[in-house]
């Protein structure tokens, strides 16, 4: 990685994948800190009709592959509607900022023990699941792009158009 950055000073610039990169990891930490810093969000799914369903989520902060786990009873709305519509998007609004982000993806229901008992939270006690780990399941969300308005990352001044990441045209980590 050293000589990268020995020819990058030597020609005077950065290569444009190598900039987009450290863009996109820019705006993910961003995002990030965002989703975490309010916690709750929106997950919208769509229904058997057609029509998006938005509501709160407790979700977890996104993992390294910017996943985000979701948990929730078995026997809600969603799970059924992601059954049958796995694309979702969750929106993350912080007013003190005026910044949001929206991840849209694909989501499965994960129901398998194992999983449940590793990632449950002390959020996800026995007053909501209380028939535990039968009426719990875990959503997870794998993200295909990400949008949003953040601090230094204000979107198009024409088109309004927010910051973007598309994870399906990411180029592979390089390991320092």
């Amino acid at each position: 990685m050293q000589w990268l950055l020995c020819w990058c000073l030597l020609v005077g610039g950065v290569p444009s994948s190598l900039a987009a990169s450290a863009q996109d990891q820019a705006v993910l930490d961003l995002a990030a800190a965002l989703i975490q810093r309010v916690r709750y969000g929106a997950l919208i799914s769509v229904d058997d009709q057609g029509q998006p369903r938005s509501r709160v989520v407790d979700g977890f902060a996104p993992d390294e592959d910017f996943v985000i786990w979701v948990a929730t009873r078995s026997t809600t709305r969603k799970v059924e509607q992601i059954r049958a519509h796995p694309q979702v998007t969750l929106y993350y609004w912080d007013p003190e900022n005026r910044s949001y982000v929206s991840v849209m993806g694909q989501a499965t229901i994960v129901d398998d023990l194992e999983t449940k008992l590793r990632l449950r939270r002390a959020a996800d006690n026995d007053r909501l699941y209380p028939q535990f780990p039968a009426d719990y399941v875990l959503i997870k969300v794998t993200p295909d792009w990400l949008e949003g308005v953040l601090p230094g990352y204000r979107g198009d001044p024409d088109s309004w158009a927010p910051v973007a990441v598309d994870f399906k045209q990411r180029p592979p980590q390089i390991d320092q």
